[in-house]
């Protein structure tokens, strides 16, 4: 079966197979958000103010898929485990309780931000100029909540299984289907920022019903059957346990930019606001190979993790962290030494443009050891270790990040929101660091024992890669 070659096939040959395909459908699922504000940052006479206003929605677009990480990301390691333990049953219904879980919480954040987006788009930063635009996107995009849900949140579920072409595809569907509906639906139809509202909620539905489908199919390990959707409370409790790490690490995202936004709103204007849309957009692009590898490699760890696989396992660990670290000093490099480059990708405006690059280099400096943090607390996640994964989830933003944007502002203005950035990077990987390496020798210690002959063969297995 195909679960079985996370715990047997050479490491090398599993990690490229795993992880390519994740950092390919990473990299396509952010096209989303990124040709959106490409396309709209150009439209005639109000692209800048469109720009910035649907900037103002991306901490609401962030916590939808928070929601939908909570559940994927929570529940796809113990399926994972599960099948490493040769579970099957255990990780169907862990499968099935993260589709009702999907559903609750799809149905929970269309009501609760349709009912209070006004409120929320003027505390996120958004101006008299900017709100008609940022409502008009959030509008039409939260009425494909549960297909964000679905195609986030179960594709997971297909790479967990070892099927990451599979679960690449399904992102790339989607994608694909959105960069051509863009244009279309924005220049020719002339539906302006709805128009990209339309193509996103039409592309990601496209992207849901392929998962759904082949989760629903025999050449799935585990499969969806709607007469056995039950919630179960001890799994529902696992993947909460689980589950509120990614969450944290996402929603973060979302409550940091509101800060950012507000104080930038009043320290600096609408521009700062539009600067930090386009960085908030970079830092996107530059996290998708980092949070690509992660997802690739979480299934391997938690397979072999279940399997009591602990000599590979530690060989999977080596590996992810140097990767990691290597892929995060390469990529952020490439953005501190062409800061032009990647501003201008983004709007035509030359004062904005200038403004951006001048910030790039201060704001990322700090991220190019951001590698360690995102393995360190992947593979935690794996482990089912829950308060360490959070803590590390919690650490860099709420802990660090939001405090120091509130008070560096007050001694340096609006530069002491973007300094804020890099000092929080630094502390967080420093602590990040010291945790795992001192409390790997006993999360290694507690491991599950294998059997006798899974243990042999795992000892061949290892000795191949060697």
């Amino acid at each position: 079966m195909q679960d079985t070659r996370l715990g047997t096939e050479p490491l090398n040959k599993l990690i490229f197979r795993m992880v390519l395909p994740a950092i390919m459908a990473q990299l396509i699922n952010a096209l989303y958000n990124i040709v959106d504000r490409m396309f709209i940052g150009r439209i005639a006479g109000y692209g800048d103010l469109a720009l910035t206003g649907v900037g103002i929605t991306f901490p609401i677009i962030i916590i939808i898929t928070a929601f939908a990480a909570f559940a994927g990301s929570g529940g796809a390691p113990l399926a994972s485990r599960a099948l490493g333990e040769q579970n099957n049953d255990r990780a169907q219904s862990i499968l099935l309780n993260s589709v009702i879980l999907l559903i609750i919480f799809a149905i929970s954040c269309m009501l609760f931000f349709y009912i209070f987006k006004k409120p929320l788009l003027y505390l996120f930063g958004a101006s008299d100029n900017t709100y008609p635009y940022a409502n008009e996107y959030i509008s039409v995009y939260l009425m494909g909540t549960l297909f964000v849900q679905f195609s986030v949140g179960l594709n997971p579920f297909i790479s967990g299984q070892g099927n990451a072409k599979i679960a690449m595809l399904s992102v790339c569907i989607g994608a694909i289907i959105n960069l051509i509906l863009d244009p279309i639906f924005i220049f020719v139809l002339d539906f302006g920022v709805k128009g990209a509202g339309y193509a996103t909620i039409i592309s990601q539905a496209c992207s849901a019903i392929w998962v759904v489908r082949f989760l629903m199919s025999k050449k799935s390990v585990i499969r969806i059957e709607i007469h056995k959707l039950k919630l179960d409370p001890i799994i529902i409790k696992a993947i909460f346990a689980l589950g509120i790490s990614p969450f944290i690490l996402q929603s973060t995202n979302s409550l940091v930019n509101i800060v950012l936004n507000s104080s930038l709103e009043h320290y600096g204007g609408d521009l700062y606001v539009g600067a930090m849309a386009i960085m908030t957009s970079i830092t996107t692009i530059t996290f998708i190979p980092l949070d690509g590898l992660r997802q690739g490699m979480l299934p391997i760890l938690a397979y072999n993790y279940g399997a009591g696989n602990r000599e590979r396992l530690v060989s999977v660990i080596k590996k992810f962290l140097i990767i990691s670290f290597t892929t995060g000093v390469i990529i952020i490099g490439f953005v501190l030494s062409y800061p032009r480059l990647f501003a201008i990708l983004f709007t035509d405006n030359k004062e904005l443009a200038d403004l951006t690059t001048y910030l790039i280099p201060i704001f990322f400096v700090g991220s190019i050891l951001l590698g360690i943090l995102l393995g360190v607390q992947g593979s935690l996640l794996a482990f089912g270790q829950a308060k360490k994964s959070i803590f590390i989830a919690s650490l860099r933003k709420l802990i660090l990040l939001i405090p120091l944007a509130l008070i560096l502002p007050h001694f340096y203005g609006v530069m002491g929101v973007i300094y804020a950035q890099p000092i929080a990077d630094v502390l967080s990987v420093t602590a990040a660091a010291v945790i795992f390496f001192t409390s790997i020798r006993k999360i290694l210690d507690e491991m599950p024992v294998p059997a006798a002959d899974d243990a042999d063969d795992d000892n061949e297995d290892t000795a191949v890669v060697a």
